[in-house]
């Protein structure tokens, strides 16, 4: 009962906006294929709040497109102010897996420190990922036909020294010089663990070699 208190003071206090949908934070995705989610269903999860509140009570959706997490109560959907969460936890469905997100990292680009990561592997140089999802527009044959469509792609980071270091994919020299010190050690463990550097797999173990080295 209380927990079911907690949740309805958030709302009348303002802590959130209700949307007028439940589908979607509006109608910016209308005609686009694909989804702009992590995952296409609301999820369990738990918010941390910068006052040091713990909410469980909601379920989840993070919008990948506007790194934008939504929340659900009782079949209405709500826009919290993000500005008050430090990060939050996913627990999809038929996996005893979790998907921790956390902001506050050094910026990168177009990334900055209100930016949520999941955070895939801890240490002194903790690796993170984006699922970067943006829209593309495509020409059909008709001059005034277009599609519109959902492009992503997985963004590997390495903070390092207080830098934010986006990790280059498929190509183990050109990842190894990214990191000068260790580039001799690390291009050898790739080639003997015939890594690709394509998956998270690979970036999980890379991310733990770097680390071990950086000891």
């Amino acid at each position: 009962m209380k927990q079911i208190l907690w949740a309805l003071l958030l709302i009348s206090t303002g802590s959130l906006a209700q949307t007028n949908e439940t589908a979607r934070p509006g109608n910016e995705y209308d005609g686009v294929a694909g989804s702009p989610y992590l995952y296409k269903d609301w999820v369990k999860g738990t918010v941390y709040y910068k006052n040091g509140r713990v909410v469980d009570q909601f379920k989840l959706r993070f919008d990948c497109a506007r790194n934008f997490l939504q929340l659900e109560f009782k079949g209405q959907s709500f826009s919290p102010q993000l500005t008050t969460i430090v990060s939050f936890v996913m627990y999809p469905k038929d996996t005893k897996d979790s998907v921790i997100f956390r902001k506050g990292f050094p910026p990168n680009g177009l990334f900055n420190g209100d930016t949520f990561y999941e955070v895939m592997q801890t240490g002194k140089a903790p690796l993170l990922h984006l699922l970067n999802k943006m829209i593309v527009e495509k020409k059909d044959m008709l001059p005034s036909a277009t599609t519109k469509y959902f492009e992503e792609d997985d963004l590997y980071f390495l903070v390092v020294n207080g830098n934010n270091i986006l990790l280059e994919k498929g190509d183990r020299e050109k990842l190894a010089k990214q990191f000068p010190e260790q580039e001799a050690a690390l291009l050898k463990y790739m080639n003997e663990e015939e890594l690709k550097m394509r998956t998270a797999g690979d970036f999980r173990k890379f991310a733990a070699k770097y680390n071990e080295l950086a000891q």
